[in-house]
């Protein structure tokens, strides 16, 4: 059996996309995979210029930019070009346009939560083998983020799932024992915060497991959609969910909060009508371990069914104010996840 001999210009080419490939399908992380992509286009043609936009619905019914963190934008992006990210679709994810002496190829990253995420490669003239390579890696990431995506999302809600808390309370903790995540001025700080509907057994036992899942359903996008882009939304199990708050003072997360219990009291959920949610959070300090976090929350929350439910609860200032005992717990004494 006889070998064909490669040209080393090919060989060297196969070599860096599978490489490429392989660097891309070790992340576990969104933003990491697509630091990944854009490295990864850019290496594979350096001619190009690689940008990614996130856009978000806003309040008079268009698009704005998303604060959702995404890698560095090499060229500004003009209006002219976002719109045709807003006609990508699941039929036609990568499109090709013309516009100032540039050629562009703009693809779709996903929708999620009503976000669209596009990457915008140009330059001023395309061969047909970068336009191959650069869909290849398109195809490549779009395949990989649904088996990521998949992966760490509650089927029914779309929220990330326990296992993605565990990771990302995991790695904040992590950061501020080395020294990240911590403000500069020092009057910000990081919260976990445990949300549960108020009465949903009466919902399921009266309306059905089905229009349960809908109020679910519907409760998560509130909760996302009236939280930041930066903050972190999971569902915990059952009508109980999380979320992770960064970067905001002892004044304003409270004032966050109750924009999520006053837009669920507001909202009319169809046939079953109003629908309440108690909430119970703590602040996230270095030395605590992710098990103790939740514990605190936790009793902030059932603190608030107890006081009559639809209220807002911080674990430290129930201390403070002699309304709970802190109780030191050790560790491994509880699991978590």
């Amino acid at each position: 059996m006889s070998i064909a001999k490669s040209h080393p210009t090919q060989s060297g080419t196969t070599h860096e996309v599978i490489e490429s490939v392989v660097h891309l399908t070790e992340q576990r992380d969104e933003l990491t995979l697509l630091r990944s992509l854009q490295g990864s286009i850019l290496e594979m043609l350096p001619g190009v210029q690689a940008s990614m936009v996130c856009l978000v619905p806003d309040t008079r019914g268009g698009w704005a930019h998303g604060t959702v963190p995404m890698p560095t934008l090499m060229f500004p992006v003009a209006d002219v070009l976002l719109a045709e990210v807003l006609a990508l679709d699941s039929e036609k994810s990568i499109r090709q346009f013309a516009h100032e002496a540039q050629v562009y190829l703009i693809g779709s990253l996903g929708i999620q939560d009503d976000r669209r995420k596009a990457i915008m490669i140009r330059q001023p003239e395309w061969s047909l083998a970068d336009l191959r390579i650069a869909h290849g890696m398109l195809n490549i990431y779009a395949n990989f983020a649904r088996v990521l995506f998949d992966s760490e999302r509650d089927t029914l809600t779309g929220l990330y799932n326990r296992k993605k808390l565990e990771q990302k309370l995991g790695e904040l903790l992590a950061g501020r024992m080395g020294g990240h995540n911590r403000e500069h001025d020092g009057d910000t700080g990081d919260y976990l915060a445990v949300f549960d509907i108020d009465h949903f057994k009466r919902i399921n036992d009266n309306f059905g497991h089905l229009m349960g899942d809908e109020v679910l359903l519907t409760f998560a996008g509130l909760v996302r959609n009236t939280l930041r882009d930066v903050d972190w939304v999971f569902r915990y199990g059952g009508e109980e969910f999380v979320a992770l708050i960064k970067g905001v003072s002892p004044g304003t997360i409270g004032l966050i909060l109750e924009r999520v219990r006053v837009r669920v009291q507001d909202h009319a959920f169809p046939q079953v009508g109003q629908v309440t949610v108690s909430i119970g959070y703590t602040a996230i300090a270095e030395q605590k371990l992710p098990p103790s976090l939740f514990e605190e929350a936790d009793r902030a929350l059932y603190y608030a069914k107890e006081q009559g439910r639809n209220r807002i609860f911080d674990y430290g200032e129930l201390v403070r104010s002699g309304e709970l005992v802190h109780q030191e717990h050790a560790s491994g004494s509880i699991e978590l996840f």
